[in-house]
């Protein structure tokens, strides 16, 4: 018996891949509003978002591409309205084809008074793959239900939902179809400015899984300190360099705020990860305040991000390597996290922040800003700016800030020269200029502040690249519980530990050699003698013992030097043995034996740290533990190290 498909519900600007064994698929648009004739044709696209040819345009009247992989199968009745129904041969559709978009247009009216339009796709056994309904449409004459594309050799389907008043004509046009006006019922008027849209200009597309970038402001750069358990450290650690140029290292990162509700630490936890690697949980008391953005991002198929900044430090302990972190995260307030609004449904870019600036005249405007006014009166929205050039009068040209494009205000004629040419210069792009903003209010006033760059700090990838958009999100629920996360499970789930990483061992030394290291507060040396090393370490205390092998020595400090330099010494000493520190070479017998000077005086004689081992000490005239005369009494061939090398 086949597997049963669960149909996705897309929202506008989501994608989800086909079964990878699907060969043929049935895109279905409908309308509820059964009197209205919709024409449905599909657009065969290039690379370059264009037709290559008129012959990639499939309608009523050439219901067949020239390959036959894209056929027009006509327009039926059904109980809940009207549908068109065009048949599309994913084995068949040439290479040069990236996408097919599927579209419909009316001669007259518009798409705002059909009711639901729906948008499915369902593959040869009639078994339904995704389904799309659009309910915002408005002015529109010719409407883009969805595409289906190709990407890293796989077949998608996305739901687009946008529209253009110009009619069949104007979207044919726009997608590189030579429209013959006589023949076309369809107007063929300009569109407005502001529903200029071309392949260029369309809104990118927001993969399932794409970054969605916090809308709030912190109070500071980071404003959050975040809870880093020791399990969390070797995930940082995994982030900085192999060999920290310092003892303490920084780095900004991208984070993703993850919501764990199956986690062992409630329903609320919400881990922060960085490249894919938790490295912290945000604070229990404010997790239940985020709880509601973060699920309704994550429930819309998309990731929420912040900015994070990190502080690494790692020394020496007495028994390990010992490190600690600070992470802060900017969150700023969770009420501001996404727009009150959706975002604009004409093509657009949000350029950057920059500084506040206070839009004027929000009073004439309230019955607009009422709807937007929240319930705690504060929250942040997607406003748009256009030019306005009053006809005559002694009203001066100004900005006028919209909202859903609705007028809620406008900038100060001084102000609105500085953002006039930016505005400009993106909309002869066909963009419209949008930005972030933020509202406070009552239920008796309200005023709106922007914040955004003016046209002097406006960057050749501001003006000249791609439009910076945003996707819509599925409607906010009251229940930060009620949102269905469980196509994000495995998202969700807590990520495994990254495990510490041990330090890699140099190679080792010849036999003779002499070796200087520090842990902690303590500075040892070690002599090879055969394939053990002996040294300084007078008890079992601590991580360093007596007698080691390179493996465990070679891994339990971050730097070693090699003694490379020595000088004879006579037995009254000199200037280099009565250094704190120094270190000596000798023999005692056929013996071989290092030490180190921990006087911190500089004294005549010294106290000496030996690399005489407990096991070794009843065949000699001394132990660990010795003075200069002793030294000079009994061993033969003292030298002091003259010099150093940091061993690779």
């Amino acid at each position: 018996m086949p597997k049963a498909v669960t149909p996705s519900r897309l929202l506008r600007g989501q994608n989800i891949p086909l079964p990878a064994d699907t060969i043929r698929i049935d895109a279905v648009i409908g309308w509820a509003e059964s009197t209205v004739e919709v024409d449905a044709s599909a657009l065969l696209l290039g690379p370059d978002g264009k037709v290559g040819s008129d012959a990639d345009f499939v309608f009523y009247n050439q219901p067949r591409s020239t390959d036959g992989s894209v056929r027009f199968e006509g327009t039926g009745g059904t109980v809940s309205g009207t549908h068109a129904r065009i048949v599309i041969d994913l084995s068949a559709v040439p290479d040069h084809v990236h996408a097919v978009a599927l579209v419909g247009s009316i001669a007259t009216g518009n798409f705002g008074a059909l009711g639901e339009l729906t948008f499915t796709i369902l593959d040869e056994s009639g078994r339904c793959l995704a389904e799309y309904a659009a309910t915002d449409a408005t002015t529109e004459k010719a409407f883009v239900f969805g595409e289906v594309y190709r990407r890293a050799g796989a077949w998608k389907v996305r739901a687009v939902g946008q529209g253009w008043d110009s009619g069949l004509a104007g979207l044919a046009t726009d997608f590189g179809v030579e429209v013959d006006d006589s023949d076309e019922p369809a107007p063929v008027g300009q569109p407005e400015p502001t529903s200029v849209s071309t392949p260029a200009q369309r809104t990118p597309e927001h993969e399932a899984g794409s970054p969605y970038r916090l809308w709030s402001r912190p109070r500071n750069w980071n404003d959050h300190e975040l809870d880093v358990p020791d399990e969390c450290l070797p995930a940082i650690r995994s982030l900085l360099p192999s060999d920290l140029p310092d003892d303490r290292s920084e780095l900004t990162s991208e984070v993703e705020l993850i919501p764990e509700p199956f986690s062992i630490r409630g329903p609320w936890a919400i881990s922060v990860r960085a490249q894919g690697r938790t490295i912290g949980y945000l604070d229990a008391e404010i997790s239940q305040a985020w709880a509601g953005p973060l699920r309704r991002i994550v429930a819309s198929g998309f990731i929420p991000t912040t900015s994070c900044r990190i502080s690494y430090s790692e020394y020496e302990g007495w028994d390990a390597t010992e490190s600690r972190a600070w992470v802060q995260v900017g969150l700023g307030e969770a009420c501001d996290a996404i727009p009150l609004n959706q975002p604009p449904t004409v093509a657009h870019t949000i350029v950057p922040r920059s500084g506040i600036v206070q839009v004027t005249k929000e009073h004439e405007h309230f019955d607009v800003l009422r709807a937007f006014v929240p319930a705690n009166g504060h929250g942040v929205l997607i406003v748009t700016l256009h030019e306005s050039v009053p006809d005559g009068g002694r009203a001066k040209p100004h900005v006028e800030v919209r909202v859903d494009n609705q007028r809620v205000g406008q900038l100060t004629p001084q102000m609105s020269q500085r953002f006039a040419p930016l505005i400009q210069h993106l909309g002869a792009r066909g963009l419209v200029t949008a930005c972030w903003a933020d509202i406070t209010g009552s239920a008796v006033a309200a005023k709106i502040r922007i914040d955004s760059i003016k046209a002097n700090e406006a960057s050749a990838q501001v003006l000249d690249g791609p439009p910076v958009t945003y996707p819509q999100l599925c409607p906010e629920l009251a229940d930060p519980l009620a949102y269905d996360l469980s196509a994000a499970r495995a998202l969700l789930e807590s990520r495994p530990q990254v495990q510490p990483v041990s330090r890699p061992v140099p190679i080792e030394p010849p036999d003779g050699s002499i070796l200087r290291f520090t842990r902690g507060s303590y500075t040892f040396v070690a002599v090879r003698r055969g394939s053990n090393w002996e040294t300084t370490s007078t008890g079992s205390g601590g991580a360093i013992e007596q007698v080691m092998s390179w493996t465990n020595m070679g891994s339990c400090a971050r730097t070693f030097d090699i003694a490379t330099g020595f000088e004879p010494v006579e037995r009254h000493g000199n200037a280099s043995t009565r250094q704190s520190l120094a270190v000596i070479r000798f023999t005692v017998g056929n013996h071989y034996v290092a030490a180190i000077n921990v006087c911190a005086r500089g004294s005549d004689e010294g106290d000496w740290y030996t690399t005489v081992t407990d096991s070794a000490a009843h065949r000699l005239p001394f132990g660990d533990l010795t003075s200069w005369p002793e030294i000079t009494q009994h061993g033969q061939h003292i030298q002091v190290v003259s010099a150093w090398t940091p061993l690779g």
